[in-house]
């Protein structure tokens, strides 16, 4: 049994299983503004909660939470090597539904030790009592720099910094770039490895996710997540209605490698902790990535 594939297809796995497993701990939010599995940001108020509606018209604030989560090893594609792949997700909230199809998801290695990714989705999310939005969702690129390789140390090291693009403005911003840091560790063992992201987003978020990825066959591995985000802004009003600062996601996902060059992925995760309106109720990721040798 292998912890992780070998060969061309090793560093599209590696990114295949970001989708997996980090999809479901990410991927919540309004749709005008969200659509992609890498982040989270809620940015519809509650109908209900502690503060009645004439009251929170008086309270300052946005009257959302904003969150974020980013999950990563520590490997780095071969040099010159590359991937696509493209996603199906949904997700449900107390307050809406979003469908994300297509996922675009890229990368290359230009280096031993760098390599690029972009993503891209398209949503189609709907609320009760208003119209369906639909369009191009919030971009992301970033850059994966790896500090110690995980194969030959105990432990590997690696920073990704990453710009967001957004398809619209938060509430309470005017601008539609902002930026990620995250840091991750990857560890491997016999038969199992484990790797972890913990960082912060300029739009205001702290956060820290871990996963565990378990081979069950020589084509086949399982992977468990946990994400915890905090949002670091006051907003009077978002407490008034009863937002938590914090939230805990979790998630579980398989993968099958159809090929040494494709593999086949599913994930479904939820939040754990408070179900406030910026909570997700079950989110659902499947998809297909293809490895491009050099």
């Amino acid at each position: 049994m292998r912890s992780v594939p070998s060969g061309p297809a090793r560093g599209a796995a590696a990114l295949l299983l970001l989708a997996v497993c980090a999809a479901p701990v990410a991927a919540q939010g309004r749709g005008n503004a969200h659509g992609l599995a890498k982040r989270n940001v809620s940015t519809s108020a509650p109908s209900g909660g502690a503060a009645a509606a004439g009251d929170a018209a008086s309270i300052p604030g946005a009257g959302f939470r904003n969150f974020g989560s980013w999950l990563d090893d520590a490997t780095v594609m071969e040099d010159g090597g590359g991937f696509v792949s493209v996603a199906l997700s949904y997700w449900r909230t107390p307050s809406f539904r979003e469908i994300d199809f297509p996922v675009m998801d890229g990368g290359l290695s230009v280096h031993r030790r760098v390599q690029f990714g972009l993503s891209a989705p398209y949503y189609h999310a709907s609320e009760p009592g208003a119209p369906a939005a639909r369009g191009l969702g919030d971009v992301y690129l970033s850059m994966k720099v790896q500090l110690k390789d995980p194969a030959q140390h105990r432990a590997g090291f690696a920073v990704s910094p990453v710009l967001e693009v957004l398809s619209a403005p938060l509430p309470g911003d005017t601008g539609r770039v902002h930026w990620g840091l995250p840091v991750s560790v990857e560890l491997r063992r016999n038969g199992w490895r484990t790797y972890a992201t913990a960082g912060y987003f300029s739009r205001g978020a702290l956060f820290a996710s871990g996963a565990v990825e378990v081979p069950v066959s020589e084509r086949a591995w399982v992977t468990a997540a946990l994400s915890q985000s905090h949002s670091m802004k006051r907003d009077d009003l978002s407490f008034a209605l009863g937002l938590s600062k914090n939230r805990t996601d979790v998630s579980g996902g398989l993968a099958f490698s159809l090929r040494p060059s494709a593999v086949v992925f599913g994930s479904i995760g939820r939040t754990l902790s408070r179900q406030d309106a910026s909570a997700t109720s079950v989110m659902f990721t499947t998809g297909l990535s293809m490895s491009l040798a050099r």
